[in-house]
């Protein structure tokens, strides 16, 4: 995998929640949230080449159950951006 990530976590009532900085340099690959389970994921470009990136929880490569990973697909080398996780 050849993502960047920096990771800062916390909690929010009953949810752990993990702010994580992304910088990528292939198409695709997984990111370990260091959650058990992810419940939702939300996306905050900073800098970004393409379009339509795809972001699948509890999915890793080849479509295999992996909680608490999230699989990215269609990045651009050099994308930047923010992932805010909700899960447990």
């Amino acid at each position: 995998m050849a993502f960047t990530i920096g990771r800062e976590s916390t909690t929010l009532g009953n949810k752990k929640v993990a702010f994580l900085s992304c910088s990528v340099d292939s198409a695709s690959g997984n990111i370990d949230t260091g959650l058990g389970v992810v419940d939702h994921v939300s996306i905050c470009p900073i800098s970004m080449a393409s379009a339509a990136i795809v972001l699948k929880k509890n999915i890793g490569s080849g479509a295999t159950s992996r909680p608490g990973v999230i699989n990215i697909n269609g990045a651009a080398s050099g994308d930047v951006f923010f992932l805010t996780v909700y899960g447990r």
